[in-house]
């Protein structure tokens, strides 16, 4: 018991009180390796504990080991509350609230994609600085409008706003021609090559995805599923590995993949059962530079890289 109490005394006064292990050997008479040893070996006994006190459910040693593993500024993964694409949307959303309310600096170009998730988002977020917001596509489905997600960012950050009043895909490339000349369109479009930041979801290929929705309502899903279409990230088609596919460049309507690649800082939002390979595939595209997703999309990246 004595040296229990002696390994548990070593442990506290480093884990919890921050003392250096040089002051915590001086006193206890013995060598800073000696009581390195004594802290490890009170952690695996179980003499003590460390207990992580994050405000929100988030793995803090998958969020280390994803962003390591791809190269990514930073990574946080969320423990949702239940299983599904619901739960998962619910927590990204919560915790990337207060994710972008930080990073948003005064007079910022902040980008907003398309999608539920950040809608979510956006509803969530209290307070944010004076910015100039874009919306990075033209409109995918009636039923979720790209303008309603810069509307409520805007309730809080007064700024200008740049919307794309148009499809996110023409019927034809003449079509996007005209559609791309359009004075507010042009001017949303020119925008984009000043972005200082940009937040979008990950479409997740064929079912987690609101264009290849309304591709499929089209009759156009088919062929580019065939041609290995795994996920949208803006305008950018990606297969699995993460490659590039130029297939509707000439009829998307939005950020462009070289926009894109050129923002400084671009934070994508993506998880739950139909969207892991999605998030796969825009992790190896290197188009990311932080994520927010859930535990199982985290591990099945992670195994992904190990293979």
């Amino acid at each position: 018991m004595e040296d229990q109490l002696r390994h548990v005394y070593a442990a506290m006064q480093h884990l919890k009180f921050g003392r250096p292990t040089v002051d915590i050997a001086e006193e206890l008479g013995v060598s800073r390796f000696a009581v390195g040893r004594m802290v490890k070996y009170a952690r695996e006994q179980g003499l003590v504990e460390v207990t992580p006190r994050l405000p929100d459910p988030i793995d803090a040693t998958l969020s280390k080991a994803l962003a390591s593993s791809y190269g990514l500024e930073s990574a946080v993964v969320c423990i949702p509350a239940a299983e599904g694409d619901k739960a998962a949307r619910a927590a990204i959303a919560a915790v990337a609230s207060k994710l972008l309310s930080e990073l948003i600096e005064e007079d910022d170009i902040f980008g907003l994609g398309p999608g539920r998730t950040i809608l979510e988002t956006c509803a969530r977020i209290q307070t944010a600085p004076n910015c100039d917001l874009v919306q990075l596509t033209g409109v995918a489905s009636t039923d979720d409008d790209n303008l309603e997600v810069i509307m409520e960012l805007r309730r809080v950050a007064q700024g200008r706003m740049y919307p794309l009043h148009s499809p996110v895909i023409a019927t034809d490339h003449v079509a996007a021609q005209v559609i791309r000349s359009q004075p507010g369109v042009r001017q949303a479009l020119k925008r984009m090559d000043l972005l200082d930041k940009a937040v979008f979801t990950v479409g997740g290929w064929p079912h987690s995805s609101l264009l290849a929705g309304l591709l499929e309502e089209a009759g156009e899903l088919g062929p580019l599923m065939e041609q290995g279409v795994a996920a949208e990230i803006g305008t950018t088609l990606l297969d699995a590995q993460g490659k590039e596919l130029h297939l509707l460049d000439d009829r998307m309507i939005g950020i462009t993949t070289q926009q894109l690649a050129s923002v400084p800082l671009k934070v994508a939002l993506g998880g739950g059962p139909g969207k892991k390979h999605a998030v796969i595939a825009a992790l190896k595209s290197g188009l990311v530079d932080t994520l927010v997703t859930d535990v199982g999309t985290a591990r099945a990246a992670l195994a992904a890289v190990k293979r």
